[in-house]
Formats: structure tokens, sequence, C-alpha cells
């Protein structure tokens, strides 16, 4: 996993002449197909019930979070908020990292804006202290922190830390990393975004202080660092201006360091990277020449049960969005054994860029190929060479990803991706694709999400907005009702039918009596046995319900799955839904003339018929009634056909 600090604004592509060129109409077809098959097969309104949630009063625009276990760490406007979910009930504790007051008169002074201190970096420095990293009034400091007191860090020239490890303003994009002692960081030195360099700073070291080379990075903009082995991965999308104006002038980049990278020899690359490289990342339909140049966001999954995965929100220039995964293996065999973009030589000895014991004293010819050449020939793809899923809109914003081993011991990956109104897509990637399991709403309020953690152990979502932080299970094996079939249909990896106690109950790999069939939702999985919603229909009525007036209506039949192909049944006519959105509505134009007729609701998904509800209208002239019976627990909804139609 990564950490990565409040994200920037994003870069824009102008359209000329206001006309969009036939390649991109081209694309939005593409990707309106493709997007057909990803739509959510449920949508799932979770935010009443998720009890676990605290409220920021005032809301807190700007912020960055870091969780451990239970604990979620909120750093916010000149406070740091520790948020312990393991306790009943959640307790909120408030540490105050004020700015400094001259600090604060001198950007007031100069009417700066944004002259408050704003906490960008928090982050585990070691097993007592936490690293917190404010903008200060525009004059970044760094503090260590432990039981609330905090601590000044002096850098390597006597001063305070903070210039170039945290952005001046909250809006400026930057990326952050602690590992080993030694703080990797990625922050502009000035209001515009100017002097952003990668940088590293370690105390007490032989070269306490690190930079990247200015030509390595072309006006980067970075989204993420994460620890990987003897490695430090970089994630960045940087400015590559074509001849052609009309090509996306952006690209998106992997870089690496090793972790014991000391600087270069005092003749070359002294206090820089002396094991810097980067590769391009591509995420493209390659038969198509459609391309998602910019990286947005990036997550890193580790797994003992399969292999490790780098999984990316990547965006067009025209706005569309995909999600590409890539091999860990793939990556660094990319950096052991491509040549260097450029260097036509003989590859020195030892290969540059890689971990050795000392890297002051790296010959002057390995220093060179680094310094000149350190970008890769080849570039590296997607796990089979497409997108998993593409979309034709701005779409997500935010990725997590957890590998989830099924009942048949196989891993499958899970997908949760955030979109910009702070609704969660849940997602199931098989066979090179997105199979999207459901659409969560989880917030009290619509907000765009600032982050998200997930806790495979314990199996939580934490989510963060400007507003709120909350907490929700990612096992909502209930959801799926009581029947076999509809359990066995939802594809989730956290839910199987347990045949013996007939429920959907969250999944593990030691039971006989769990049903689940992950790849395809086949129900011919399940018992073949006669269940209730089988019974016909007039033998379960219910009371009967009064229908004001004589007018037409709107008999309401609420959706279960938005995969099914839902109809009624009227004196065995099928009639299909006058309306289609979340419910499926019958228009009835008479009641007059349709007086003991049965009107009956079902659905039909992968070759399973389900009834869902069914009615019957009795009356004598006089004021209808309309009588209900149904498997499933919906309330009714008729409403006036007149409303409709004034």
């Amino acid at each position: 996993m990564y950490s990565s600090g409040t994200p920037g604004g994003r870069s824009t592509h102008r359209e000329r002449g206001g006309i969009l060129p036939v390649s991109v109409l081209l694309l939005f077809q593409l990707l309106g197909c493709i997007s057909a098959f990803t739509s959510p097969r449920l949508k799932l309104n979770l935010a009443a019930e998720i009890k676990e949630r605290i409220t920021f009063n005032p809301t807190e625009k700007y912020l960055t979070t870091l969780r451990e276990g239970n604990i979620v760490y909120v750093g916010g406007k000149e406070v740091l908020y520790e948020i312990n979910f393991g306790s009943s009930p959640i307790e909120v504790h408030k540490i105050p990292v004020p700015g400094n007051n001259v600090s604060k008169q001198k950007c007031q002074a100069d009417h700066k804006g944004h002259c408050r201190n704003f906490i960008m970096v928090v982050q585990r420095f070691n097993a007592t202290h936490l690293l917190l990293c404010g903008s200060n009034a525009q004059d970044p400091h760094c503090w260590l922190l432990i039981d609330d007191h905090l601590d000044t860090i002096i850098n390597g020239w006597g001063r305070p830390l903070g210039s170039g490890m945290c952005p001046l303003t909250p809006e400026n994009g930057f990326a952050s990393l602690v590992v080993d002692g030694r703080f990797y960081a990625a922050a502009a030195q000035s209001q515009n975004g100017a002097g952003k360099y990668f940088r590293g700073f370690k105390k007490n070291s032989v070269e306490p202080w690190l930079l990247s080379v200015a030509k390595w990075l072309k006006d980067p903009h970075f989204v993420g660092m994460s620890p990987m082995d003897d490695d430090i991965f970089i994630f960045f999308r940087e400015k590559n201006l074509p001849e052609n104006l009309d090509i996306d002038p952006w690209v998106s980049r992997i870089g690496r360091v090793c972790k014991n990278d000391e600087g270069g020899s005092r003749q070359r690359l002294s206090a820089k990277w002396a094991t810097f490289l980067k590769a391009r990342l591509l995420c493209n339909v390659p038969a198509d020449h459609v391309h998602f140049n910019r990286i947005q966001d990036v997550f890193i999954v580790r797994s003992n049960d399969t292999e490790d995965r780098v999984y990316g929100i990547f965006k067009s220039n025209w706005n569309g969005t995909a999600i590409c995964s890539y091999s860990v293996r793939e990556i660094n065999s990319v950096f052991r054994h491509s040549d260097f973009k450029g260097f036509s030589e003989p590859t020195p000895v030892p290969r540059p860029g890689m971990c050795s014991t000392s890297t002051r004293s790296l010959p002057d010819k390995v220093l060179n190929v680094v310094e000149n050449y350190p970008e890769m020939t080849r570039e590296i793809r997607p796990i089979g060479d497409s997108p998993l899923m593409a979309k034709k809109e701005d779409l997500f914003k935010k990725i997590v990803v957890d590998p989830v081993v099924g009942t048949n011991g196989a891993v499958y990956w899970v997908l949760f991706l955030a979109m910009g109104d702070g609704r969660i897509q849940k997602g199931l990637e098989f066979d090179q694709s997105v199979f999207i399991i459901s659409e969560l709403t989880v917030l009290q309020e619509p907000k765009q999400i600032l982050s998200m953690s997930l806790d495979s152990e314990t199996k939580f979502l934490y989510v963060t907005t400007e507003r709120e932080v909350v907490r929700a299970p990612l096992a909502r094996c209930e959801t799926y009702t009581n029947s076999c079939e509809t359990c066995v249909m939802a594809r989730d990896p956290y839910c199987a039918w347990n045949a013996e106690k007939k429920k959907c109950v969250p999944s593990t790999t030691n039971s006989t009596y769990l049903i689940q069939d992950i790849e395809h939702g086949d129900v011919k999985k399940c018992p073949q046995e006669k269940f209730h919603h089988q019974i016909a229909p007039r033998k379960i009525l219910n009371a009967a319900l009064p229908l004001e007036g004589r007018g037409p209506v709107y008999l309401s039949c609420p959706k279960q799955s938005y995969h099914a192909d839902y109809s009624w049944k009227v004196q065995d006519q099928v009639e299909a839904c006058s309306s289609n959105e979340d419910e499926c509505l019958l228009f009835v134009s008479d009641l007059n003339r349709v007086e003991d007729t049965v009107y009956t609701c079902s659905s039909k998904e992968q070759g399973h018929e389900q009834l869902h509800i069914s009615y019957v209208i009795q009356g004598n002239g006089s004021p209808m009634h309309l009588p209900r019976y149904s498997v499933a627990a919906y309330s009714v909804l008729m409403t006036v056909a007149a409303v409709f139609l004034h």
C-alpha cells in the first residue's frame, strides 16, 4: 500500500474549434459498448444502516489520512484527528497543530491566501513517533509527534525541515512516504507548482539529502509512492510535448530508486539519486488506438496467495477513464533487462540502477547512464494488454483492491472504485474484465471521496470526505436475501450460500456446506428444491389495499437486479415495463375494465426466472380495491396516472 497527499489540480487539454475528431467519436462509441457490460448489478443505499462514522464540524476541505488498524489519523486545518473505530462509542481525539504566528503574519501581509497550517503529511516515522508536515501559512514545516507533543525536525542545513517535503498550499498535488527512517517526498517549492523534485531526507546519514536531476522530470504530477522489496516505486505523469498538437501531451510513468541509495560519487551525482530509473506505463486499447495517458490514482496489492500487482486509474485527454493492472514481476523485468533509451553502447557492469552495496563507489560509466539515460526503452504493458474496464466519462477518482480467497481456494480480485459524487462501485475482476457486483452509497452527504483505506484482515473499508469518515463492512451477505440463486448470482467473493443453514453467509474455505460460483454465477449449483416463490400467487392473497378514485394507475415492481430483464404478465400476456429505471412500472389505463385481472412481475437473469410481485384488482364500479401478495417484502407504489399526464 502507499500513502499520498491531497490531490492537486487537474491538467486540461483545450479542444480546438469545438469539434471533436472522428477518432474521438469512435472512442466514445467503443467505450459506450464497454460500459454497457460494466453497469452495477445492484444499487445499495447503506447510508442509514452504517452507524460507524464521525462528522467534521466545520468541514475539512483539505485533508490527508493514515490508517493503522482501527485507528484513522486525519490531518486537517491546524489539527490532527485521532479516530478510534475500535472503541464504542467511537473516540475522537484532537491534537492542535497551529501554524507559526510569524509565518501567518507574513502570509497575510503579502495577501497570499491559505494563511493557515494545513496538515498535508501524516506518516508513521517509527514505533513511537508520527511524522507531520503542514503548509504553515506557505512556509512548510515538519514535526515529530509523540504523546501530543510536537518536536521540530531540523534538516541537514540547520533549518526546520519542510520546504520541498510539503506543498506551500493545500491545492498543490504531492506525494510522500516514510520507509526505514528516510522521508521520500515530491512537492513544489513555489505557489505556482514550480521547483518540483523527487527528494529523500534521512537524518544521521552520510548524505542526508538526495534529489532528482532536473532533466529527469518534465513538469511532473505525482500520484503515489510505495515500498516494494528493495525498491521505492514512484508513480507520476509528466509532459511529453509531441509535434502533433492533437496528441495528448501527458505520459504516465513509474520511477524507482533503491532503498539503500546513498547518492553518487563526488565526481558525478553527488547528493543526487544514483539508482533512479523510469519507464512508461501504458493503458490503452491497441487495436483501436485508444490511449489513457494520465494516471490519476494507484494502488499496490501485496498478496501471499498470488502475484503482487499494481492497479491504476487513468484518464484520456477527452475525459474518459480506464482501469489497468500490472504485474510487479513484469515491472521488475523491465527495469532489470530493458535497454536504456538513447544509450547505444554496451550496458556497463554493474547494471545501472540496480541495488548494490554502496552507490557512492559506483563507476563513473554506470552513473553516467543513470544521469543521462534513465528511461527504459521497453514500455510496461497492462496485464492482458488492455484495460480491465473503460468509461467515456471522467468517472473514477480513487481505487483500492482486495485479493479474496474463494471457497474453492482460488484468489479473486475485488475492486472498490470511488466515483466523483461519493458513490463506490464494488467490482469483481475476472477474465480480463470487471463485473460490477454493486454500487454502494455509504455517505450521508454526497461528496467527493478524498481517501479510501482497506483493511483486508478485518474486512472493513474506510472512506474519508471533507465532511465525514465512515467505516463500512466489505461483506453484506444479507443483501442477497435468503435464496441460493440470489446469493450465487451476486458473484460476491465475500459471500456464499450455506446449504445447511439456508442462508447467504460470509464465505470461508473450510466448510463443505458452502455453495459459490464467482466466475459465472451459475444457479444450477444450487439444490434443486421447490422454493416458496414458486407457489401459485392466488394461494397467498393478502388483505385488500384501498385505491382512491377510478382513474388509471402505475403498478410498481422494484428491481432486485439491474442485470435482469423485467416484464409483466397480464392474463397470460407478456407486457414490457412502461418505465424501466429503478422500478419496472406498468401503466394501467382504466381500472373499470380490469376487474379480477392478475398482474404479475417477474425477471429473468442467466436463465433463472423469479417472481417478484403480483396484484389482483377487484371492484364493482365503486372505488376500487387492490389486494396485494408478494414473495418479496416490497412496498407497493401506485401513482395516479393523471399526475404524470397533466
